[in-house]
């Protein structure tokens, strides 16, 4: 006959092949649990019990509470989340049309997918398409990449996702980075023309326009002259024009932090013009009326002052690039055209240097051997 199991206290057979195990609970009452045939999980459980009281957890009840079923985090959780943020630091993004662009069109392409569960090559698919359909360049591809992941990385940082695969997406080739700069002829060809609209302009039929006319030529000197960015000119504020330090103290910069640019004769001249010019001010985003320049947007009249002067291929940032490679041609070191350009690292300054081979010539004269 085989031998009977020992006794456990609280472990009982309620009938052959049905074992049960059973404690009090903190209030009292019996709680009892059945296994079937599996003796060894009534003598675990009532164990555990055991523990549980010591604890002063036990509990009342031998059935589980039901578990919450875990909110599903979607793409769209990521891009309101991300937009809210976008919104609420315009200092940090300082552009808050196209951001929150591209956020609204990603959340419109993956609305309702488990932000989890979206892969790299799904990504990667929806972003060939994207370009295919609307024929967008590789770096408008780079930045809408770049927003995807800017959803997860935020997502990361406020404990919503632990994955980010939009990283794990190749950047597209942009091309070689080889700078355009504008031509001293070039130059000559867009001032002819800039010069043209001004002469065409009626003083005293249509005084606003000659204006209009006169300050868009100031833009372009101050610009090329300069080298500031567009955000940074069209930001500028007549408080923080200082003829007589002949700096330009610059708030709004790409990397937010403050820095100087430089006022030399030509560009006072076209300061001192443009003050005298009255013209109408726009207001800024705080709604004070201080700005230098009346315009925020210079695309239409520029797109149509290169196409009249036979200028294809260059932006208004290359003005910015004109101004470090002549000042690299004429010589100047690289720090003071780095201070003169704002770069945060010399390395960006660096790519102006085969604009000057003499340098590098006269550096290397050294080598020469002296008998």
């Amino acid at each position: 006959m085989p031998r009977k199991p020992k006794k456990v206290a609280g472990v009982y057979e309620r009938e052959p092949g049905n074992w049960c195990g059973r404690y009090r609970g903190p209030d009292g009452k019996l709680v009892r649990k059945s296994f079937g045939l599996d003796r060894r999980a009534a003598i675990d459980w009532v164990d555990e019990a055991r523990v549980l009281r010591r604890a002063g957890t036990l509990p009342s009840s031998a059935k589980r509470k039901k578990v919450e079923k875990e909110e599903v985090v979607t793409v769209a959780t990521l891009c309101s989340a991300f937009l809210a943020y976008v919104k609420s630091h315009p200092e940090e993004y300082r552009d808050q049309k196209n951001p929150p662009r591209r956020i609204e069109e990603i959340g419109k392409a993956f609305e309702g997918r488990a932000a989890a569960k979206v892969t790299a090559p799904e990504i990667e698919d929806w972003l060939a398409g994207v370009q295919e359909d609307r024929e967008l360049a590789n770096a408008t591809i780079n930045k809408l990449r770049g927003t995807f992941s800017m959803l997860y990385k935020h997502g990361k940082r406020k404990g919503l996702v632990n994955v980010n695969p939009a990283e794990d997406v190749p950047l597209k080739d942009t091309g070689n980075g080889v700078e355009r700069f504008l031509s001293l002829d070039e130059e000559r060809s867009l001032r002819t023309v800039l010069t043209r609209n001004i002469e065409a302009c009626d003083p005293e039929k249509h005084p606003e326009l000659l204006k209009q006319a006169i300050e868009r030529m100031i833009e372009f000197d101050v610009s090329i002259r300069s080298g500031m960015r567009r955000s940074e000119q069209y930001n500028l504020r007549w408080p923080d024009v200082e003829f007589d330090r002949k700096i330009m103290r610059l708030r709004m910069t790409k990397n937010g932090k403050p820095r100087n640019a430089f006022i030399i004769e030509d560009v006072k001249k076209s300061l001192l013009k443009l003050r005298d010019l009255n013209v109408n001010q726009r207001a800024g985003k705080d709604k004070t009326d201080d700005l230098v320049f009346s315009k925020a947007e210079n695309k239409k009249w520029w797109a149509a002052a290169l196409e009249d002067a036979g200028i294809e291929d260059y932006r208004w940032h290359d003005n910015r690039h004109t101004f470090c490679s002549r000042l690299v041609q004429a010589g100047v070191h690289h720090k003071i055209v780095q201070e003169a350009a704002g770069h945060a690292s010399i390395a960006s300054t660096m790519r102006y240097a085969h604009f000057a081979p003499a340098q590098v010539v006269d550096a290397m004269e050294v080598l020469n051997w002296v008998s």
